[in-house]
């Protein structure tokens, strides 16, 4: 088997992989303040709340069909490319991607059908109840999502007989070791990417001098939201390495740039990892930082890349610079978050055009925060698919070169459609700006 096919067709997965992931975080946030709104028109009746429903409604549902698009062309690649790949899981994995299916098809897109045309044709709380069935279903669909690739990260719940994972017990299978902690974390991600998302759009408005009123409103909302999830977020992530520390020693080793094991190991804020030398040049530490962190003791072991079978090693560059980026535009977000606070505070934030200039810049903040988690993640976890378990390079199908770089070529063509499309919708959604419908007072 050809090496470059191999890279070829691992670059391809993790394009799609890293497209795709923008979709599903997106629609999360939205199906939550989708259903939160129309809950405040319930209780409230003000008209206000149903006109930005469903002025959110559109961003949503273009996410929504961009979301479908790209994860028909994951499971394109898994059934081509990494043909073996559920040949070898099918009796833990398929199941799961099964109920998905499922779940979109009924509950997702029955549920979108009565949130657009149902108004008139379904009473007020049965149009909410299709809302919530919706946001239930984009739960589902991040539990399945989830539950599939927490499973690769730590398997649990099967036995391995004649070369063939059986299943032996579901719910270790779903609630593996680290699930709880990668669905937390995944999505309070999507959470905050939405913030993200709206605060950008809002900003857009006020600079602009429309709708006013409607973007004051879903400014402070995302600002708040922002505020409040931020913590719950560092304090999830923490959790979450050190599980990672605990499953996965080898990940934490790359996305700490430590090379030796190491008592009282020091925090590496910047370096250029060489994996040939095992060694950070130019690095900037702080003394015993990273053991405090994930042993909670200064003096704490963390083990190092000597630890573990060169062979095995996965792309520590990649892994280490993702995680900095990850961090970096979290912090970033958390800064805008409660900087835009202060300015409500001091009533000075809906005219404060730098701050909304910046805002509409943080809007893709959240996302490519995310795709860097989901390179950390993925990355780390090679050269495994199955982690300790099954190689990567087991489950490639023989096909050429040629075939791989025309699939990663049409893959391309095609998501540059999607994004295209995508774009298209939000820059009519933001201009067709109908006759100030949103600009009734909020309350």
């Amino acid at each position: 088997m050809d090496v470059d096919y191999i890279l070829i067709s691992r670059l391809g997965f993790a394009f799609t992989a890293s497209y795709h992931i923008i979709f599903p975080s997106l629609i999360v946030g939205l199906a939550f303040y989708l259903t939160a709104l129309e809950a405040l028109w319930l209780k409230t009746g003000q008209e206000n709340y149903r006109l930005q429903y469903l002025f959110w409604l559109k961003p949503f549902t273009a996410a929504f069909f961009v979301a479908v698009i790209t994860g028909v062309g994951l499971s394109f690649q898994l059934d081509t490319h990494f043909g073996q790949f559920y040949y070898k899981t099918i009796d833990i994995l398929a199941p799961i991607r099964h109920f998905e299916l499922i779940n979109a098809i009924v509950l997702e897109a029955g549920s979108l059908g009565v949130m657009w045309w149902g108004w008139k044709r379904v009473g007020k709380k049965l149009h909410f109840a299709a809302t919530l069935m919706m946001s239930l279903g984009i739960i589902i669909s991040f539990v399945c999502i989830i539950a599939r690739n927490s499973w690769m990260q730590t398997p649990d719940g099967y036995e391995l007989v004649a070369g063939q994972l059986v299943l032996t017990d579901w719910f270790a299978a779903i609630i593996n070791p680290s699930f709880p902690y990668r669905f937390t974390h995944m999505l309070l991600a999507g959470l905050m990417s939405t913030a993200c998302f709206v605060l950008g759009l809002s900003a857009w408005f006020l600079i602009k001098q429309q709708q006013i009123n409607f973007a004051r409103f879903n400014l402070h909302v995302a600002l708040t939201a922002i505020v409040i999830l931020a913590p719950l977020q560092i304090f999830i992530g923490d959790l979450h390495g050190l599980n990672t520390r605990e499953n996965q020693p080898m990940k934490i080793a790359a996305i700490e740039g430590l090379w030796k094991t190491t008592d009282g190991a020091p925090l590496v804020l910047f370096g250029i990892p060489d994996k040939e030398k095992a060694e950070n040049k130019n690095a900037i530490e702080i003394p015993k930082l990273a053991s405090l962190i994930l042993t909670h003791k200064t003096d704490g072991e963390v083990k190092g890349m000597n630890a573990f079978p060169k062979q095995n090693w996965p792309n520590v560059a990649l892994i280490f610079y993702s995680f900095r980026i990850m961090v970096a535009l979290g912090f970033w977000i958390v800064l805008i978050g409660f900087i835009g606070c202060y300015l409500r505070y001091k009533n000075k934030l809906n005219n404060n055009k730098i701050f909304l200039r910046i805002a509409i810049f943080t809007i893709p903040a959240g996302f490519i925060a995310t795709i860097a988690g989901w390179l950390v993640a993925e990355a780390g976890r090679q050269p495994w698919v199955i982690y300790e378990i099954i190689k990567t390079k087991d489950i490639l199908l023989p096909i050429s070169r040629t075939e791989a770089i025309h699939s990663l070529l049409l893959m391309g063509i095609i998501y540059g459609l999607t994004l295209i499309g995508f774009l298209y919708a939000m820059f009519r959604i933001l201009t067709k700006n109908p006759e100030n419908q949103y600009e009734k007072k909020l309350i």
